[in-house]
């Protein structure tokens, strides 16, 4: 290859606060790695919001602006982002940005110099929380969640992710299997955490233990963070904070993720790997309290989340289990 390597970012927009974007611009102006393109990719904005965008950038050709006639949500917005950066086969790298962080200057390169030191697939860091005033809230997301991503593997990714978009270089060799996006009506996980999933499945995942992100927390944030999200005690407060109600929903979301992932890598997969989350099968829940098992061996650190869906899944089988047993009192579902 001639020449350093070409970076493509992702930015994702959607009716951005000016004082932020200006900001995230700037930051990624200020990069020590310069040979970047960042295609802005707006969720159809307002017409206001459009104008800011076209001002912040002005006259750099290094920022290409897509504007959507369509509202997709952030999930599909992201993937046309990278259908988009698919484009151009002189691109080598890519990350994901938001309309509201802070990058620390030398985010790119440190990122790239480990991609390539560790023949990694994909590497992410760790990240600042700051508030709507810049100040900051915690040192380290890592920390502050009680998250160990040294630990994570493809089946543990399904479980929690443990990986932010906006701290995430990948290799561009990636897209064939990233894209497309696997569908949602309603958007349940993030384009961060199948990215991750597939270079976990495919390739090395490495891992920066340094903030390279100011990662910004207010009231409009998509995604927030959660003090030691994953933990048996942190489950239970958020079970006592909805008064106890059972919905099943978070089950559902695993298992169509999981699914999503099954029918992605079939053919590459152990043949022996079975689904902890399927619902085609009465386990009542024993593959989720197998991966918990894991979760907790490995120090993965997200058993409270096993045992929160591993609940879910057991209702779930014993409510099919009592419908079979009483098919004239019950529709099958």
């Amino acid at each position: 290859m001639s020449g350093p390597e070409k970076i493509a970012i992702v930015l994702a927009t959607y009716n951005p606060n000016p004082a932020y974007f200006r900001q995230q611009i700037q930051s990624i102006q200020s990069q020590t790695w310069q040979n970047w393109v960042c295609h802005i990719v707006d969720d159809r904005s307002q017409a206001e919001s459009q104008q800011l965008i076209r001002d912040t950038v002005g006259n750099d050709d290094r920022f290409i602006c897509h504007f959507h006639a369509q509202n997709l949500n952030s999930y599909h917005n992201f993937e046309r982002g990278l259908q988009s950066v698919a484009a151009d086969s002189t691109v080598t790298a890519i990350a994901f940005a938001d309309q509201d962080d802070i990058w620390q200057d030398h985010k790119l390169s440190l990122l790239l110099e480990t991609l390539r030191a560790e023949q990694a697939l994909l590497v992410h860091s760790d990240l600042e929380l700051i508030d709507g005033s810049d100040r900051t809230l915690h040192a380290s997301a890592w920390e502050f969640e009680s998250r160990h991503p040294e630990k994570l593997t493809a089946e543990l990714l399904l479980l929690r992710n443990t990986v932010t978009g906006c701290s995430v270089l990948f290799c561009a060799t990636l897209l064939p299997s990233v894209l497309p996006f696997p569908p949602q009506v309603e958007v349940n996980w993030y384009h961060d955490v199948w990215v991750a999933i597939v270079a976990a499945q495919l390739g090395k995942v490495a891992h920066v233990r340094q903030p390279l992100v100011r990662y910004r927390i207010h009231g409009s944030n998509t995604i927030g963070v959660v003090r030691d999200a994953g933990k048996l005690y942190r489950e239970l407060l958020v079970w006592l904070s909805k008064k106890c109600r059972i919905t099943g929903k978070s089950y559902l979301i695993h298992r169509n993720l999981s699914h999503a992932f099954y029918l992605r890598f079939q053919q590459s997969t152990n043949p022996e790997w079975r689904d902890p989350f399927s619902d085609r099968r009465l386990d009542f829940g024993l593959g989720i309290l197998r991966l918990g098992w894991q979760s907790w061996q490995a120090g993965y650190g997200s058993e409270g989340i096993a045992l929160r869906i591993w609940a879910l899944k057991l209702l779930f089988d014993l409510q099919k289990l009592r419908q079979r047993l009483t098919p004239k009192l019950f529709k099958i579902g």
